[in-house]
């Protein structure tokens, strides 16, 4: 099996399909992988980009079969690149991450193993810290962004529109592993942001918007529908802000309760079953778990961050609060995530890691697959 790939990653096996839902069609990448008794996804956020990356050796360790962007891929728009010129600033950062060392192992590795990699973004490779629809150069930093990741199963594929969001099945232990990577940023309306120490410990920000505002967009809300009518045994949903968690103090989906509350909707609606989140942006890693009659199974959220530069203890973060907590604590060292699939038939399960740049196992969490599927 060959897969071309060349200085941006590519992923390999691609056809179109037409998914037809309320009269809109969506393509979608499918690829295949050789059977394997076990199979590792591992995916990541928060990545300086001139900063040492130990982190990557420990990926590579692993042997991932696929590996995913949660976003801040790299930090556009702090310290020098806020001096460049748009869109230099997104050029410089990509080009930085590919030449750093230690990226490049992963780089190397991802050509020879054929991995596949696929990507969204956050607020800093978008280009505007907690910014939205009103960043003036979303269009600059799209194409900078598909110059870098190459990325199949893009809803919309234009470089004159905004929206990064893509999907793609890939073929893993004999499961359709669906990968929605939505786009957190490109669409979201604009809220007030204000300082208000008493509301939590750290951070402290209160944010505010108006009713009818929107995290997804609506035709990003037509085409998520459309996805999760797709055959799929494991779903990976990536949403670059965190999903579940409502008491932390910075951006996150609670923040615009009426979108949390569609989205968990759509997902128990559309009666999709295997469905995992996948968040990043924190600068700390965390597994959370809410449990919805209408969902019908334990709905998980693996949010992974930082792959260089997580808070390490920094700013009381391990007492931040967090109800939706499957375990005791969370996490605060540079580490990624892993989704191993395990076993054959009914007796699959996914093992979620939180793992350390030495390559230390700090979380694991074992959830058989079929307590995933609708009781």
């Amino acid at each position: 099996m060959h897969r071309e790939q060349g200085l941006a990653f590519k992923r390999f096996g691609s056809r179109l399909a037409a998914l037809v839902l309320l009269g809109v069609s969506t393509p979608f990448a499918t690829a295949a992988i050789d059977d394997v008794t076990s199979s590792r996804i591992a995916f990541g956020s928060c990545a300086v980009q001139d900063q040492p990356m130990p982190v990557w050796s420990a990926v590579v360790d692993r042997d991932p079969d696929a590996f995913l962007f949660l976003g801040d891929n790299v930090y556009a728009d702090t310290g020098a690149y806020k001096l460049m010129p748009s869109p230099r600033n997104y050029e410089v950062a990509y080009e930085r991450l590919k030449k750093n060392p230690d990226f490049n192992k992963f780089l190397v590795a991802s050509r020879a193993r054929e991995i596949d990699v696929f990507a969204t973004w956050d607020d800093h490779d978008y280009g505007l810290n907690d910014g939205g629809e009103e960043h003036t150069e979303r269009l600059e930093a799209k194409k900078a962004f598909i110059d870098f990741f190459s990325p199949l199963g893009l809803a919309e594929t234009s470089p004159d529109q905004p929206g990064i969001h893509n999907a793609s099945v890939i073929e893993l232990a004999d499961l359709k592993v669906q990968v929605v990577m939505l786009d957190t940023r490109s669409f979201r309306s604009p809220f007030v942001k204000s300082k208000n120490p008493e509301v939590c410990e750290r951070g402290g920000w209160v944010f505010s918007s108006d009713s009818d505002a929107t995290i997804l967009g609506e035709g990003q809300w037509v085409w998520l529908a459309e996805q999760l009518l797709q055959p799929a045994d494991l779903r990976l949903i990536v949403s670059s802000i965190q999903v579940l968690p409502t008491e932390q103090c910075f951006e996150k989906w609670a923040n615009f309760p009426a979108e949390r509350e569609r989205l968990l909707r759509l997902i128990a609606h559309s009666r999709a079953e295997g469905v995992v989140l996948l968040s990043g942006d924190r600068h700390s890693s965390e597994i959370s778990v809410i449990n919805r009659q209408d969902v019908g199974y334990p709905l998980y959220e693996i949010t992974s961050s930082g792959l260089n530069n997580a808070l390490r203890g920094r700013f009381n973060v391990a007492d931040e609060p967090n109800k939706f907590r499957a375990l005791d604590a969370n996490v605060s060292d540079n580490s990624f995530g892993e989704i191993e699939i395990i076993g054959a038939g009914a007796e699959q399960s996914l093992i979620f890691r939180l793992i350390d740049e030495g390559g230390v196992e700090l979380q694991v969490l074992e959830v058989a697959l079929q307590h995933l599927r609708a009781r």
